[in-house]
């Protein structure tokens, strides 16, 4: 990897062009609070979609070393999960020599059937950090795929984390998948995924717990009867298969936009109503000793422009800091049909703009060991403060509000108190305007004046912190539209 020059401290010079448009005060406990949110060592990861996991890992540039990214902040490898709708499409052959084979009219589409052998699984042991590895159960032949379970422990077992029977079960009748029967709902999911669970812990039986439950499309309830994680840990499930479960999990994804805005999309309490549904969930996944995660997450579920913009970007940050603030232990951000997906963060040759929110998140909470959020969710603005062993080390202040590029460029001004430094340092995350993508020339974000390569995800540019004085325990930023600050404490 390319390291980035020495950095460079730099005196804020104040914005031009802008006008104010909020001004904010906030405290930062000194202390950990007691309402903070405990961090996973490695909150943010990916998921791949199955049947372009081969090629992630082969014959695409970027994945890997964006990932490597990952893993100098982490200090150990970022978690993936490998599955998606194709691996409830994924026919198991023992016999096959190669990742994968299916045929697609375009490279753009995803296969209605694929088959896979055994080297699928030792490109897990190439990669050697966490995986959460699913299987074909839509396609009711649990022969094969508790066969495909048997051969992935015995080949990768040191690196899967954990097993996920099913993707989306919830809206396997819409898939016309042959697992499910009219009207598949919450008693009938829930009845056959404690059969599945039982059905794999007969043939895996150690080392338990490892697996997943629930990775359900639908955030909310559709009606009372809807698929949920709750009914499975309240109702479906006996205490042998409870016991199996590792984490619950959850899927999240903005609805279709219709004739909403990037604006009102990527708005920070738009970010917070669309979490607020799984609130309820991580406490009762609590109530059982579990953690809950979101094993697929990205911005819309199918492929709308916006979601290729520096916009995402911003929502993938604010997402990620606000889903852990609420016990959410990890995202894992899909990366569906290589060049197709626009959510994805990487296309076969450029770094995609939505890569660097997930990254600064991951800069923000790596380390960290607990979360706080101090505004109320209710406007464009958020302040997250990350704290290291009771005291705080970091906060995030990101400004949500859209910018066109041209015009005047609105700004928040933010006063934190309760400081102890004289100093603070910051990194911002900025982009010429909210719409801008990586596919023009010339056109990046950048995070502290840096842009990633597109050749080896390495940072090009002179990285240039902020430096602002503290005075008398306070200390005042500036943020601009659709801009992020990271603030070290």
């Amino acid at each position: 990897m390319v390291h980035p020059p020495t950095p460079v401290v730099i005196l804020l010079a104040g914005l031009s062009l802008t006008t104010t448009a909020a001004r904010l005060q906030y405290s930062v406990p000194s202390r950990v609070p007691r309402d903070a949110t405990p961090l996973d060592c490695t909150p943010v990861g990916v998921s791949m979609e199955f049947f372009m996991w081969p090629s992630y890992m082969t014959n695409i540039t970027p994945p890997m070393q964006c990932i490597s990214r990952f893993t100098d902040i982490y200090g150990e490898k970022m978690p993936i999960r490998i599955g998606g709708t194709t691996q409830d499409r994924a026919t198991y052959d023992p016999s096959f020599d190669g990742y994968v084979s299916y045929t697609v009219a375009s490279p753009l589409d995803a296969p209605d059937t694929l088959t896979y052998g055994p080297r699928f699984w030792d490109l897990i042991n190439v990669y050697e950090g966490e995986t959460m590895l699913g299987f074909n159960r839509g396609d009711n032949n649990q022969t094969n795929t508790y066969l495909a379970v048997v051969e992935a422990k015995e080949r990768a077992l040191n690196h899967l984390w954990a097993v996920e029977l099913g993707n989306e079960p919830d809206v396997y009748l819409w898939q016309n998948k042959s697992d499910a029967v009219s009207p598949w709902n919450a008693s009938q999911e829930g009845a056959d995924a404690a059969d599945w669970a039982q059905g794999f812990i007969d043939v895996w039986q150690s080392p338990l717990p490892i697996l997943t439950a629930g990775s359900y499309a639908v955030a909310y309830d559709d009606n009372p009867e809807w698929p949920n994680t709750d009914y499975l840990i309240n109702t479906a499930y006996n205490d042998t298969v409870k016991a199996a479960v590792r984490v619950y999990v959850g899927h999240l994804y903005a609805a279709p936009p219709g004739n909403n805005t990037l604006a009102t999309e990527m708005n920070h309490a738009k970010t917070v109503s669309d979490l607020a549904v799984f609130a309820d969930r991580v406490a009762t996944a609590a109530s059982v000793n579990r953690s809950f995660i979101l094993g697929e997450t990205n911005f819309h579920p199918y492929d709308v422009d916006m979601d290729a913009t520096f916009g995402a970007a911003l929502q993938t940050l604010d997402k990620s800091l606000h889903a852990v603030t609420l016990g959410i232990k990890r995202l894992f951000f899909h990366q569906g049909t290589i060049n197709q997906a626009l959510f994805n963060w990487w296309s076969d040759n450029q770094i995609n703009a939505p890569f660097y929110g997930g990254y600064f998140a991951a800069l923000a909470l790596g380390g960290g060991d607990h979360i706080v959020e101090l505004d109320s969710g209710n406007s464009s603005y958020a302040q997250y403060v990350i704290y290291r062993q009771g005291r705080p080390t970091k906060a995030v202040l990101l400004n949500t509000d859209y910018y066109s590029g041209s015009g005047e460029r609105s700004n928040a001004s933010i006063t934190l108190d309760g400081l102890l430094s004289s100093k603070v340092k910051a990194l911002r995350m900025t982009a010429a305007s909210t719409d801008v993508t990586t596919n023009g020339i010339g056109t990046y974000p950048t995070i502290g004046g840096q842009y990633f390569s597109n050749v080896d995800c390495s940072s090009m540019g002179a990285l240039r912190y902020e430096s602002t004085t503290v005075s008398s325990g306070e200390v005042t930023l500036t943020i601009a539209a659709s801009e992020a600050l990271l603030v070290y404490l």
